[in-house]
């Protein structure tokens, strides 16, 4: 792995070098004193420690493995988010590329059909959370290597500490988030990439993370609302941090293109195909390439 070493012209400050705090509490770090990155990094350790757990998804016969280049791993973390009522409200897959400098946020519509003919991703999130992240597999081709579980009604408590958030459409208060991702099922994984870009792009600007005390209360309300599995250890997260050179404003959506069926969305075979191929190789075209490939129109399938 190469060193971290930044021409002058690219160097950022803390802020700036924000990458995944609001999925995983994963924070990219770049300052000066080592007093200040100690007492942030262990925050950010205490933080991961106490995060709630699940199970991860085992391995199975037949199951993606992870995509390396030059010998570092692509990763790909699956976040669900949750309704009140515990139900599957969106879902993104968060592609980190190998060389740590993108992040892509694929979004699927929770009611899409699990390729394996057992009903849709929010049915197999009702019976089984680990179902949805071994459909997402199967439908994807690539591994999802963690699991972060999302509280839509809590996660207002983080917009709050950030001071609020300007999403499109205007500003966004914490009481407003569960209205905010409301919608049709493709658009409500939309806005969750909306709101974590907006999220990020906050705290890049203001003093929620320069001022340890602010920090610290970003950090505290991540807690309730974040859940990831077992197998996403403290160490794994630090590190990853410290790898990490994506910078907020250019992360990318990518809205998986789908048709529409009486019994849920069938993903556009040629969108699903393109997908599979980015994953596979931990290339992704830029982000206009993305949005034009997903306005074209579909043909609606014949029943």
């Amino acid at each position: 792995m190469q060193p971290i070493t930044e021409p002058p012209a690219r160097k950022r400050g803390l802020v700036d070098r924000m990458a995944i705090v609001l999925l995983v509490g994963i924070v990219t770090v770049t300052v000066g004193g080592v007093t200040l990155l100690t007492i942030y990094l262990d925050r950010i350790g205490d933080t991961a420690a106490v995060l709630q757990k699940v199970d991860p998804l085992p391995s199975y016969e037949g199951r993606p493995t992870q995509v390396a280049i030059d010998g570092v791993d692509a990763v790909n973390y699956l976040l669900m988010t949750t309704k009140e009522d515990g139900t599957l409200a969106a879902v993104l897959v968060a592609h980190l590329s190998a060389s740590r400098r993108n992040l892509t946020l694929i979004a699927v519509p929770p009611d899409l059909m699990a390729p394996d003919g057992t009903g849709s991703l929010a049915t197999s999130y009702r019976a089984d959370p680990l179902r949805t992240a071994r459909a997402l597999e199967a439908l994807t081709g690539s591994r999802m290597d963690h699991q972060v579980h999302l509280d839509a009604d809590l996660f207002g408590s983080v917009v709050d500490s950030l001071g609020g958030l300007e999403v499109p459409g205007g500003r966004l208060t914490g009481a407003q988030v569960v209205d905010y991702l409301a919608g049709d099922p493709l658009a409500r994984s939309e806005r969750t990439a909306d709101l974590l870009r907006a999220a990020l792009a906050r705290a890049s600007m203001g003093s929620a993370i320069t001022d340890p005390a602010s920090f610290d209360k970003v950090m505290t309300a991540i807690v309730p609302c974040v859940t990831v599995d077992a197998g996403l250890t403290a160490d794994e997260i630090r590190d990853t941090m410290m790898e990490s050179r994506v910078q907020s404003e250019e992360i990318v959506t990518w809205p998986l293109s789908t048709m529409r069926t009486a019994e849920g969305a069938v993903a556009d075979p040629t969108a699903l195909q393109r997908l599979r191929d980015a994953l596979a190789t931990d290339s992704f075209p830029p982000a206009d390439t993305i949005m034009k490939q997903a306005q074209v129109p579909s043909p609606q399938p014949t029943r």
